[in-house]
């Protein structure tokens, strides 16, 4: 660690020297309240790109949502397989490549678990969101050597106000689910501004005890995150910030709906679960030291260097002391993860050529990894750009290196095209082998490869119309595969190198199309799998169609004192045998207990802004479909949630 704050002194003393004579031009108002992004592109882990999908914060608030799982559902290429509870580590899929291969960052920092190779998306907090970067194209493997699938980047929130500033938001709905979320932030002296948070939500009480209740049994949750950012813009050119993340969560596994020995697997009163004792509790604690630099102002360049480190934990258990019912099992896990490491970002625009590089070093469970990557977009502001990328992976010394392309051809101005690949290069993985679970560790998961090959176009005319459609295959070398299958041994809970590669064509379109202040929007994905076979079966693990739609009006009323959202959406699936949770262990295995759908559903939702007040009311599901995402979670066949979220001065 000594040697990683090597280079950060030297950055630091840099950047301050050559800053020294540069006037300070950020300071607010002395009565405005400003979130601003001190350093362009600061947080972001890419200013340009071709697949680049941008939700911002103005998008987030007129939603309904949840968790950072809501905001993400619907977009072209994504789903989400909802486990229908508040907390539950629902399965993120982009393209057919599911949460282990997606990368997911928080200001440009590495947040994957060190186990599983995903993460529970309802511990990052929506309401500390500025906005959210999804890459789905051919460079997805471009941010940290392993995201086949795609990247995910939170960039957060920041504050310079010289009058307090506090946000407040509180939403609840049935099964005695609660989500609020209280922030502050105030300049503490000239160019110094503090900001903190506390956000709580749960779903189900009195959670260790017989007499819990909630929508199932074993079902609750109960979840605490605190958030605090520290940042001084030293002058106009140069910001620190220090950010600090603390969650721990309650959350009770049920291991689904016994589907052969329940009457009714949608009625919580008639429904029997699987398992009425296994739990977990979780505890994360993420620490992040940045040093950002803008040397010339006309952007041409900005460099940054963050050290960052986390601690986390997950305790598992199957206890006899929570049921009347025993299922005769005593189980304790504990998965405990620690790193450290510093991460370098340039970016740069000179003579029409934008470039970003990056440098990640870190070290995780006493194992280094080594993460570069640089990336160039070449006649920029021309017909055509081009944009090579490369990027190099060092784990315990196994290498490994991959190498693309991606290109724009501008048609006119409406109308563009677009196409990228990427191919494995290097890659220096020891034979596969099956392994017992309880010794899996994710980063051991280097004999997965991945090639991509992405076309595509959008089209736009003004405010009126805009659509895109792409064709993505992404081909998956010797994927690593959880299943209580043993190939060649006795073990239970097992995961294997599988020997086949597994390839995924995916096409996915989105189309906005506006008439006034009537607004029309759908996406839709289609996904052709590799057939997969499990005890001798054919099993489809993603549903091959998914849709979602939404038709509503967002305007003015009552002579502008009124800002409405109010419209409905739907969603539809098609046939699948799906995935389902293996609580133990945090992972996902096939299911071959039944087929469902297809299925849709309808919703009905309005938001309403009064002043700086938001109301926020949906009715999930309004025909009472009886449907499946995962075996065996049944979806709420009724849903109401409400809520209000008001921002104010002092």
């Amino acid at each position: 660690m000594n040697r990683t704050l090597l280079p950060f002194v030297f950055f630091l003393s840099f950047v301050v020297i050559s800053s020294a004579q540069v006037s300070d031009t950020t300071q607010a108002a002395k009565d405005s309240v400003i979130r601003i992004v001190p350093i362009p592109e600061i947080g972001s882990v890419e200013p340009f790109g071709n697949t680049i999908t941008i939700i911002p914060e103005n998008e987030i608030v007129v939603r309904e949502y949840r968790s950072l799982y809501d905001i993400l559902a619907g977009k072209p290429g994504v789903f989400v397989r909802d486990l229908a509870s508040a907390g539950q580590q629902n399965q993120l899929i982009l393209n057919g490549i599911d949460g282990r291969n997606v990368s997911l960052m928080v200001d440009g920092i590495p947040y994957n678990d060190y186990y599983t190779g995903s993460y529970n998306l309802w511990m990052i907090p929506v309401d500390a969101i500025d906005k959210v970067e999804l890459f789905t194209g051919a460079d997805g493997i471009f941010y940290d050597g392993k995201s086949g699938g795609g990247a995910i980047n939170i960039v957060t929130k920041n504050f310079n106000n010289n009058r307090a500033v506090t946000r407040l938001r509180y939403s609840q709905g049935i099964s005695d689910y609660t989500h609020t979320d209280a922030m502050f932030a105030q300049n503490i002296m000239n160019g110094l501004n503090l900001s903190f948070a506390l956000t709580h939500y749960g779903f189900g009480s009195n959670k260790e005890s017989q007499s819990y209740s909630a929508r199932f049994n074993n079902s609750n949750t109960d979840s605490w995150m605190f958030r605090t950012k520290l940042r001084y813009n030293v002058t106009n050119t140069l910001n620190l910030s220090f950010v600090y993340s603390y969650d721990r969560t309650w959350t009770g596994l049920h291991g689904g709906v016994d589907y052969s020995n329940s009457s009714s697997i949608y009625d919580g009163l008639k429904a029997d679960v699987m398992n009425l004792e296994s739990f977990e509790k979780q505890f994360n604690s993420h620490y992040t030291l940045t040093a950002a630099y803008f040397p010339f102002e006309d952007s041409a360049m900005s460099v940054s260097l963050s050290l960052y480190s986390f601690d986390r934990l997950r305790e598992y258990r199957d206890e006899e002391n929570r049921s009347v019912f025993r299922n005769k099992i005593y189980t304790k896990l504990n998965l405990a993860s620690a790193g450290r490491g510093s991460k370098f970002q340039l970016f740069s625009h000179f003579l029409g050529i934008r470039f970003l590089g990056y440098a990640d070093v870190k070290r995780v469970q006493s194992k280094d990894i080594i993460t570069l990557g640089a990336k160039s977009e070449l006649f920029t502001g021309s017909f055509f750009t081009i944009t090579p990328f490369a990027t190099m992976r060092d784990y315990q010394n196994q290498f490994s290196a991959y190498g693309g392309v991606e290109g724009t051809l501008t048609i006119h101005t409406s109308l563009q095209l677009f196409g990228g690949i990427s191919q494995n290069l290097v890659h220096d993985s020891p034979n596969a082998a099956a392994h017992n679970a309880s010794v899996f560790i994710y980063t051991e998961r280097i004999t997965e490869t991945f090639s991509t090959l992405e076309l595509g176009g959008r089209i736009s005319s003004g405010n009126v119309f805009s659509g895109n459609i792409t064709y993505r295959r992404t081909t998956e070398h010797d994927p690593v595969i959880f299943d209580t299958i043993p190939p060649a041994s006795s073990f239970f809970d097992i995961n294997y190198f599988y020997p086949d590669a597994f390839t995924f064509d995916a096409l996915s379109a989105h189309a906005h199309i506006r008439w006034n202040d009537i607004h029309a929007e759908g996406t839709g994905t289609y996904i052709q799998q590799s057939s997969r076979l499990r005890y001798g079966h054919s099993i489809t693990l993603y549903p091959e169609v998914t849709l979602n739609g939404s038709v509503y009006f967002q305007g003015l009323l009552a002579k502008g004192a009124l800002e409405l959202k109010i419209g409905v959406r739907g969603n539809f699936y098609s046939k699948q045998t799906g995935m389902r949770p293996d609580d133990q262990f945090g992972v996902w295995i096939p299911s071959t207990e039944l087929s469902f759908g297809p299925s849709g559903t309808m919703d009905v939702f309005a938001i309403g802004k009064i002043g700086d007040a938001y109301v926020h009311i949906i009715w999930e599901n309004i025909t009472g479909t009886q449907y499946l995402l995962a075996p065996v979670y049944p979806m709420y066949d009724s849903n109401i949630r409400f809520g209000l979220s008001w921002e104010f001065l002092d």
